[in-house]
């Protein structure tokens, strides 16, 4: 596949006057994923106004922001690249080079899950259609919206409803009718979302909270009895080689050191300084949520899925093969274009510009060389809130079963912890060698 598949046709201009016009076209992604096209993001429940479903639910968001004065209120325009203006601790770009990153990064993440969730069986079976109750589905940290979308279309009975920190570049006349996006921060509460989901999924958003522990309680709640909870993050350490290893970051002390792991080291040290709990985060995610006081602990499940930077995995299956080189692919082109993403970051927390750009320069030789076959793993956690009673769809599913309903071939590097004391001793096997420290700041 060439590197030009994923490049817009767009010039800058068009690509300013459609932000600014809340609009913004997304490079149709592969495998037919169903992917909407460009257009305009709405809602926000920041917004006072506050309406009722059919049932009584509230919906608490009707404000929509389509005008270029909502769009600039919104965001910051930051060294070229557009920043959420809304949360300080999430500095990561809103625009339409880190959407198209954002959309590789997810086809590779469903390639490896084998769909769209985990726990697949079970998360259908409470998605099931049933007379008398709407079925709901949040997705907070909704990105690009291709996750929430796809959800609707799987789902059509069912009520979806994305969540970002800005708008979101979705086309409305192609939105599926049950989809709709909302502008907010997470970091302020969702008592309006409170007992609404049955299932809530939450990817990526560790580096925009603040106190994660307090926030995972507000996100919780917004269950319904017996809804499902899906956490997804990234580890802010790289692995290499088929052993999963550690490899420390580059430094002057240690120049046999990881350029890809220095980068990453200093991201996670740049969100830390503005404030995110991404260590929290991490502790918690990995620890997994058995002892959550909401959740039923027959439940849950910790899991760890293990992608290459860059197409140098195979194995004897040649479909398996072709699996892990197309998603190390996308996967290489998402970590060089992440390190463009982190610039505006680094230098806010006072890295001179020179100094970042020859760190991405050292990162890119590793990444386009696969040096000692780089692999970025992402966390999983899952669980079910408790019942108000037993029921069949509790009974009669397991949490760690995989749907063998999607056509592409299994993933071999996914696992599924199915108890704390596993899920403990892998974070202890996957943290030695760790520990060293980064150089102090100039």
């Amino acid at each position: 596949m060439s590197k030009d598949f994923w490049n817009s046709s767009e010039s800058d201009e068009q690509r300013q006057e459609n932000f600014a016009t809340g609009k913004a076209r997304l490079d149709q992604a592969a495998l037919n994923l169903s992917l909407s096209q460009a257009g305009t993001s709405y809602a926000g429940s920041m917004a006072a106004t506050s309406h009722l479903d059919d049932d009584g639910k509230s919906r608490i968001s009707t404000y929509s922001y389509r005008s270029e004065r909502d769009a600039t209120q919104l965001v910051q325009e930051v060294d070229g690249r557009i920043i959420n203006a809304l949360c300080e601790q999430y500095y990561l770009p809103t625009d339409d080079q880190e959407w198209n990153r954002l959309d590789k990064q997810h086809i590779a993440i469903v390639l490896g899950l084998g769909g769209l969730y985990p726990a697949q069986e079970e998360v259908q079976a409470i998605l099931a259609p049933q007379d008398g109750e709407t079925k709901r589905i949040l997705d907070l940290g909704c990105g690009t919206g291709i996750w929430t979308i796809e959800m609707a279309k799987e789902f059509p009975h069912a009520e979806v409803v994305g969540v970002d920190l800005a708008q979101v570049p979705v086309d409305t006349q192609t939105l599926p009718p049950n989809c709709r996006f909302e502008v907010d921060n997470i970091n302020l509460g969702l008592t309006h979302f409170e007992a609404q989901f049955d299932v809530v999924h939450v990817r990526l958003v560790g580096s925009g909270i603040k106190d994660f522990s307090e926030r995972m309680k507000d996100i919780h709640n917004c269950l319904k009895p017996g809804g499902m909870m899906i956490w997804f993050d990234a580890d802010y350490s790289l692995y290499f080689n088929r052993n999963f290893e550690y490899i420390p970051a580059y430094t002057e002390d240690n120049r046999e050191g990881s350029w890809m792991q220095r980068c990453t080291s200093e991201l996670r040290r740049a969100m830390t300084k503005i404030g995110s709990d991404i260590n929290g985060m991490e502790s918690i995610l990995d620890q997994g949520l058995w002892n959550d006081p909401l959740l039923d602990p027959t439940t849950c499940r910790t899991a760890s899925l293990y992608m290459p930077i860059g197409p140098w995995a195979s194995d004897d299956d040649p479909a398996i093969s072709q699996l892990l080189k197309y998603a190390g692919a996308l996967m290489r082109q998402d970590a060089m274009e992440g390190m463009k993403s982190i610039r505006p970051l680094l230098v806010r927390i006072g890295w001179p510009k020179d100094t970042v750009e020859a760190w991405a320069k050292k990162q890119n030789e590793e990444t386009t060389e696969m040096k000692n076959s780089p692999l970025l793993r992402f966390r999983l956690a899952w669980g079910r809130r408790k019942p108000e009673s037993v029921t069949p769809t509790q009974q009669d599913t397991s949490s760690g079963k995989r749907s063998t309903s999607p056509s592409w071939a299994k993933y071999p590097w996914y696992f599924i912890y199915e108890s704390e004391e596993v899920a403990l001793e892998q974070t202890r096997i996957r943290n030695s060698g760790k520990g060293e420290t980064l150089p102090p700041m100039a």
